[in-house]
């Protein structure tokens, strides 16, 4: 993959972090999580060392400053390889007075202490990063001074939680996250793990002409042009790549950019529907309703509420995630 498509991925990334817990666990002891099919958890290790499972998998092991991302979806368990005492998630969780949450196994010893988040990330809504993870991705940041410091400060907001944390720590996961994803695109490309679904170089012109211009006049004919292949092989290949059609991988980065539109500029509806490909505004709002649960207009008006409730301008939701409000 030639460096300006790895360029243009990271430029019209789009990443949500949101901070829902902290995981302290005693020696001897094992966490044990359910995937989330709707996003991804991220666990980022502040102190101690130990070993991530996949149901199925040997353990894979971690150190400080390291990020440990296990597959979507996927029951996992977090701790001391050989432990023989575990606990759920659900089991060991508790909530604190300012609304942070902790999970604890054992007796509150922090022999691992881990800053967890759920995260949404997507090239122009089309590419799900991480989605296609078949192991534990593990990452050693610690040769990095800036994140150090980030994993200090996590550390330092965890160990006597007030007012604000919660927003603090999200704020260090993303550039965390930010980071670790630079460093996968600038030294290993598509040879990285998160970049799974890229792995077929005859696909990129293509993937690259929609992140380009979602709103362009694209058709399988001439996304098949772009990568050298007939009809048939194309749709075929990238069906097999992706798991969903050009035209419906198309659909949805039309429509996340819409989402993103409607949330962060006034722009009125027919345009964005106009600017996002759709000729017809009424096709345009039921193909949103469908994928976001609202028509764009209450979609609006929604993230418009959340905003002046909270005092401040809402993240575009992605792919109708929105980690705010819990519903998806």
């Amino acid at each position: 993959m030639s460096s300006n498509i790895l360029s243009n991925l990271f430029s019209t990334l789009s990443v949500q972090v949101q901070a829902f817990a902290y995981c302290e666990i005693q020696s001897g002891w094992q966490l044990a999580k359910n995937g989330m099919p709707d996003a991804i958890l991220v666990h980022y290790v502040l102190a101690g060392s130990g070993t991530i499972a996949i149901d199925g998998q040997g353990p894979v092991h971690f150190g400080p400053n390291h990020i440990v991302i296990p597959p979507r979806g996927v029951r996992h368990s977090i701790g001391f390889d050989g432990a023989t005492r575990s606990v759920s998630a659900e089991d060991a969780r508790r909530v604190l007075p300012d609304g942070l949450i902790a999970l604890t196994a054992g007796d509150g010893t922090r022999d691992i202490l881990l800053a967890c988040g759920s995260i949404s990330a997507r090239y122009a809504g089309a590419l799900g990063l991480f989605d296609r993870l078949p192991d534990a991705l593990v990452e050693d940041l610690s040769e990095s001074d800036r994140l150090r410091h980030a994993f200090a400060f996590m550390v330092e907001e965890l160990v006597q939680p007030s007012l604000g944390t919660q927003e603090v720590t999200s704020a260090l996961m993303k550039q965390c996250l930010a980071i670790l994803l630079r460093i996968h695109l600038k030294e290993r490309g598509v040879c990285s793990p998160i970049f799974e679904a890229l792995r077929d170089p005859r696909l990129v012109p293509a993937i690259a002409a929609v992140l380009d211009a979602p709103g362009g006049q694209h058709t399988v004919d001439s996304l098949a042009a772009l990568c050298g292949m007939s009809r048939a092989g194309f749709a075929e290949r990238f069906s097999a790549t992706f798991g969903e059609g050009p035209i419906e991988y198309l659909q949805r980065a039309r429509l996340q950019l819409a989402a993103k539109l409607l949330t962060s500029s006034p722009m009125p509806v027919k345009v964005i529907s106009d600017s996002v490909g759709y000729a017809s505004r009424s096709y345009f709002s039921h193909a949103f309703k469908a994928a976001y649960g609202y028509d764009p207009s209450a979609y609006r008006a929604r993230a418009t509420a959340f905003a002046k409730s909270m005092g401040q301008e809402p993240d575009p939701p992605v792919d109708g995630v929105s980690f705010e409000s819990g519903r998806s």
